[in-house]
């Protein structure tokens, strides 16, 4: 069993500044999710400040949600000052699998700056290891486990990084080590922003350890709180649950409902 206690007690005693360019869809919930955790979220993104931003984070959330040119001047800024101070990048390539921009702009982040955690849906994943679109949306489509596993782990040795593919079972792999985690809510993926949220979880996670449990933690984080929120009075009321769970969550809690398997 994987041991929390120790990550998750630096998160609620700690507090790290997360630097997180995102879509503003997700914004003011990624912010509120984690203040909740006792983190401190910045979101900047104009490209005059942005380099100083990061420069003085913890960890800086790259999520390719919403482009546009001024983004896109600002996440280079971001990157740049992430490679020359040492601030560990979180790549979220959303859409990388819909739109030839999209995946390029994820494909040159990955060769040119040391991204450390590599993180999108079975679809996004699928298309950053093929080099090819494979949906017209942001959402996934239907791709074997087992075959999305072993573009995990290549993925992650090909390009020094920790990939996660978040889907109906959530996979994480270092290349040298995978997990599975099973944990989670049908309603999650109903809710727009989720996947930003967990963005953020993991970049604040990341941030206190460099590995694999602590972004097992991030995510169980996200999916047993779906599990404990309410889901019998509608989506609003399930989203507004979720939040609460977050902010509730301890590592107890997690240690006694996370369903997962070292492959």
């Amino acid at each position: 069993m994987i041991n929390f206690d120790d990550i998750f007690k630096q998160i609620k005693e700690s507090t790290h500044t997360i630097h997180a360019i995102v879509s503003p869809l997700a914004s003011n919930d990624l912010a509120n999710v984690l203040l909740s955790l006792n983190q401190a979220p910045i979101l900047a993104e104009y490209y005059k400040e942005v380099y100083e931003v990061t420069k003085n984070s913890h960890a800086l959330l790259i999520n390719l949600g919403t482009l546009n040119q001024s983004k896109l001047m600002g996440i280079k800024e971001g990157l740049k000052s992430a490679k020359e101070n040492n601030i560990p990048i979180i790549l979220d390539p959303v859409g990388a699998s819909a739109t030839k921009v999209r995946l390029e702009t994820s494909l040159y982040y990955l060769k040119n700056y040391p991204i450390k955690v590599l993180k999108g849906n079975y679809s996004e994943i699928y298309s950053i290891y093929h080099k090819k679109l494979t949906t017209s949306g942001v959402d996934a489509k239907n791709i074997a486990k087992e075959e999305i596993i072993k573009i995990c782990q290549d993925l992650a040795t090909m390009y020094n990084t920790i990939v996660v593919a978040s889907g109906k079972e959530d996979i994480i792999s270092d290349g040298k080590e995978t997990l599975l985690l099973k944990n989670g809510s049908p309603l999650l993926p109903k809710v727009t922003g989720t996947g930003c949220i967990l963005g953020g979880i993991i970049a604040a996670a990341y941030s206190f350890e460099k590995n694999l449990n602590a972004i097992a933690l991030a995510i169980s984080i996200l999916n047993i709180g779906a599990e404990l929120a309410i889901k019998d009075k509608g989506m609003a009321t399930f989203k507004i649950s979720l939040l609460d769970q977050i902010s509730l969550i301890d590592s107890k809690t997690i240690e006694e409902r996370i369903i997962y398997e070292k492959l």
